[in-house]
């Protein structure tokens, strides 16, 4: 099994880079407009700055009321066109910002989960890393990110601005401002590796509380939940994890809460030091009043840029972090080869050899192997039953056969090669599925069976496989016939089938792909006998050109197949027909005594 290396810290520019380059992929708009936004917010500030020193200017030489309200006017009516330009824009930049979070950055994620390997997607831990990654979303998205970066530039370009101007009243208060807020970025720093030890504990508690509230609303579960009364039991544990998740939060805020006070404090300190030193200069030289509040103007603007500065810095720390995570999740590599090292097996080649050679598997965390040195041929068009007790291996054996799994050891052939040379998804396209575990789509029944878009699916055979799954009378009572809406959480109107004819719909799934190995993982074990026997009866009859695999811990389909294996403690410990190991006497043949009572009865029938 292999470790998933530890991944490098990505750096403040590598964020930038990235965002901005996929951010320009999704919406160059956003890019413009928050570009546009920078140094705005800092021109109206110096107008704001200069604004009172004219008008003492001009007093203090006694101007004409003309020239004062002139001056005035045109500095009021320019900060009042900048920020409603500003304004505009930000709302623009908004609109074009959601956009992009609903329909790109939170698709990357969904993406990346649905296309991850199988075996990268069940490993402990990705699923912390996905919580972390949408979290990610909700805080400091990828496209807010460039907006924290833009108000950190903006403030840049503000402190720079009105150091300039208190470089000609005193260069030394600009080293000592400094030195004060870069104790106040400090402190940002400290609190931000203090987050992220909590980070990880916030993402499991997430996990849970997600769990539970899709519990508390989940139709299957409904029915559990009120014949058992575990209401309190749930209401307990999702209070208790609240609890746990509020403490976090407020380990969290004290640590800001003490940030702040300590910024709070510093703004008082530096702005009684530039009274005081202000009225000192005026007392010893001869500084116009309008110079005295110019200066007095750009120490406190000086102070809140240098504020705003490290406020942004902190920003673009926390952010920093959170595309981190969003990345990390996105960087975690595939194991299984993409690229095609041989083409299918097509033609007469069809359906495929299997031949499973030593095969080990060892599931992460296990203490012992589930298959252990397992090995088997199936022929062409051969049918495979593969039985055993529960946790002998069975389902473990579908997915390394599906290539969802990747064998410790030994190697899988299908047409004589290794069923990694086909490259990961070519492979998928010579396997069907009918699984035990029913998934469906909230889409039409159309789109259950065909698994395409509506304008790519063939009608005629979609009835034909409707039809000889034995479902097609049922779908056609059905209002809204093949467009009728499955899955009650999200349609209203939805429809609902019983096991059996989810099993059918599945088997038309199945028939419609038209793979050349069929997979059935115990299918009917939700099914009576009877029903299990008649659903088999299909699947052998229209899985006659195919290799077809069985896999059930109940004996109803060996009958129908050409050989039997059972699995014990990961191992074929019996191999041959129903009648040879029936002849035999071994532990297959006991299995089927205990349960000949249910097969006989379908025998009566």
């Amino acid at each position: 099994m292999k470790k998933e290396k530890a991944k490098k810290p990505y750096s403040y520019f590598s964020n930038l880079r990235f965002i901005l380059h996929e951010q320009w992929k999704c919406s160059k708009v956003y890019l413009f407009l928050t570009a546009a936004t920078i140094p705005l917010q800092s021109v109206s500030a110096l107008i704001a700055a200069f604004l009172p020193k004219v008008v003492l200017d001009c007093l203090e030489r006694q101007s004409g009321a003309t020239e004062l309200l002139w001056k005035v006017g045109v500095m009021s009516a320019a900060v009042v066109l900048i920020r409603i330009v500003q304004n505009s824009l930000e709302g623009y930049r908004d609109y074009f910002h959601n956009l992009s979070a609903d329909r790109f950055w939170r698709m990357k994620i969904l993406e990346k989960t649905m296309d991850m390997d199988y075996t990268v997607f069940v490993r402990k831990g990705t699923r912390s890393h996905r919580e972390k990654a949408m979290e990610s979303l909700m805080q400091n998205g990828p496209a807010v990110y460039i907006y924290i970066n833009a108000l950190l530039f903006s403030a840049l370009f503000g402190f720079s601005a009105f150091t300039a101007i208190i470089v000609r009243c005193s260069v030394w208060f600009i080293p000592a401002l400094i030195a004060g807020y870069a104790l106040s970025a400090a402190g940002w720093k400290l609190l931000q590796k203090f987050r992220d030890k909590l980070k990880d504990e916030n993402s499991r508690i997430r996990l849970r509380l997600q769990y539970l509230s899709r519990s508390s609303k989940d139709f299957a579960e409904a029915k559990d939940i009120r014949v058992y009364e575990m209401q309190n039991m749930l209401l307990a544990k999702s209070a208790r994890n609240l609890a746990q998740r509020v403490a976090l939060l407020h380990r969290a805020n004290t640590g800001h809460m003490l940030n702040t006070l300590f910024e709070d404090v510093l703004k008082l300190i530096v702005t009684l030091a530039a009274y005081a030193y202000l009225i000192y200069l005026k007392v010893q030289s001869d500084m116009t009043l309008g110079d005295f509040a110019l200066y007095l103007g750009a120490i406190t603007g000086f102070s809140s840029w240098l504020s705003q500065l490290t406020d942004q810095f902190s920003n673009v720390l926390e952010s920093t972090h959170f595309i981190s995570d969003y990345r990390g999740f996105l960087d975690i590599p595939d194991e299984q080869p993409r690229k095609a090292q041989a083409p299918l097996p097509a033609g007469s080649r069809l359906p495929p050899q299997i031949e499973l050679d030593h095969v080990c598997f060892t599931y992460e965390g296990a203490d012992a192997p589930i298959l252990r040195d397992f090995s088997l041929t199936i022929r062409p068009g051969e049918r495979i039953a593969i039985v055993g007790d529960n946790g002998a291996g069975k389902t473990t054996l579908v997915k390394l056969l599906c290539g969802l799994l990747q064998p410790d050891s030994g190697e899988i052939r299908v047409g004589g090669r290794n069923i990694r040379d086909y490259g990961r998804d070519a492979y998928f396209s010579l396997i069907a599925c009918v699984l035990q575990s029913v998934q469906f789509l909230p889409a039409t029944v159309a789109k259950n069976i065909a698994l395409l878009p509506e304008d790519q699916i063939d009608y005629t055979r979609l009835e034909d496989c409707m039809r000889k799954a034995n479902i097609a009378q049922k779908v056609h009572s059905l209002p809204q016939k093949e467009q009728s809406l499955l899955i009650k959480d999200v349609h209203e109107g939805a429809v609902a089938f019983s096991g059996g004819e989810q099993q059918r719909i599945l088997l038309a799934r199945a028939l419609y792909k038209d793979a050349p190995i069929l997979i059935l993982d115990e299918p009917t074990a939700a099914l009576d006998p009877i029903a299990e026997n008649d659903l088999y009866k299909q699947y052998s009859a229209f899985a006659a050109k195919k290799t077809s695999i069985y896999i059930s811990h109940r004996l109803s389909s060996t009958r129908f197949c050409d050989r039997v294996v059972l699995l014990k403690d990961g191992r074929a410990a019996e191999v041959g027909t129903h009648e040879e190991l029936m002849r035999a006497g071994g532990m297959y043949a006991n299995l089927f005594h205990l349960q000949s009572r249910y097969y006989e009865e379908v025998d009566a029938q």
